[in-house]
């Protein structure tokens, strides 16, 4: 009886054993591919500093060697479990900053395609695309995913897809459309409110021409963001020149507004942006000893 027991026994530890055995054989390799995401993911939040918070783009390689690791850690995250998606993403940020972006599209596509649901992984292609230039392809993928934190590079697109419709739509409904959205993404853009005020005075649309031109004065009362964009610093720049030679602000509303902003600039970022917005100012007014004083400040 005592023999039959422990025969009894046996058997149902050796079926336990065999059953963990399966069960470190399934999981094993995830449990791995996780081990190297997370030794992936910290190598690189130690070799790369983001210029921007809100958005994929390329960043400062402050550890080459270190990049390098945290790409082949990420791979070998991807040979235990080929489906793993975040190794995918970060992957994508090494990518980008190495300046690969078709190898960078190409991966998230590759996330995407396995995720088909993740509004995270549209956005994303959108950096991609554009950092790329592909400004049509890179809204409809930021449009995919619903915009979330990429009002400003969408706005830029925007801006840019409408500049490209003004030589071929005669009439200027495509473009006001899109300087129509930049406004819903970007209240206080400034080109987008001047370019629309002056497509509304060639129709002849007074009521809306001045609807517009009372946007841009009001702003001129309140303190104006500083973009957080290469490329829409440089349209704020070329707006508020505009604006100037139109006569609807003068040179003292410009130092101003320049001046408050300045002021506000906290961080490296907001002076970066507001260098690049004078720099426009700048090709406008060369000689202007006030702007270049407020460049010294932001240095």
């Amino acid at each position: 009886m005592r023999l039959h027991s422990l025969s009894k026994n046996l058997v149902t530890a050796l079926i336990i054993l065999a059953l963990l055995g399966s069960l470190c054989i399934f999981i094993g390799p995830y449990l791995l591919s996780l081990f190297y995401l997370e030794l992936g993911g910290g190598t690189l939040d130690h070799s790369l500093v983001p210029v921007f918070e809100d958005r994929l783009a390329p960043e400062q390689i402050i550890d080459r060697e270190g990049l390098q690791r945290g790409h082949d850690y990420l791979q070998k995250a991807l040979v235990w479990d080929v489906e793993n998606v975040q190794a995918m993403r970060l992957l994508a940020r090494v990518y980008l900053s190495q300046g690969q972006p078709e190898k960078a599209l190409w991966v998230l596509q590759q996330a995407s395609d396995l995720r088909p649901a993740s509004l995270i992984l549209y956005l994303e292609i959108g950096d991609v695309y554009d950092a790329l230039g592909k400004s049509k392809l890179a809204v409809e993928a930021y449009e995919e995913g619903r915009i979330g934190s990429r009002q400003l590079p969408a706005a830029a697109n925007y801006l840019k897809l409408a500049e490209a419709n003004i030589a071929t739509d005669s009439g200027g409904e495509k473009a006001i459309a899109l300087w129509g959205r930049v406004l819903d993404l970007d209240p206080t853009n400034l080109y987008a409110l001047s370019r629309l005020k002056a497509s509304y005075v060639l129709l002849g649309d007074v009521e809306r021409a001045t609807f517009y031109q009372e946007q841009i004065q009001d702003i001129a009362f309140s303190e104006l963001p500083v973009p957080l964009d290469f490329r829409l610093a440089d349209y704020q720049g070329q707006a508020m020149a505009l604006l100037v030679e139109e006569g609807i602000w003068n040179h003292e509303t410009l130092y101003a507004m320049v001046e408050s902003q300045v002021a506000g600039a906290s961080d490296e970022l907001s002076r970066l942006m507001i260098k690049q917005m004078l720099g426009e100012l700048l090709l406008q007014w060369p000689e202007d000893e006030r702007l270049h004083s407020l460049g010294v400040l932001v240095q």
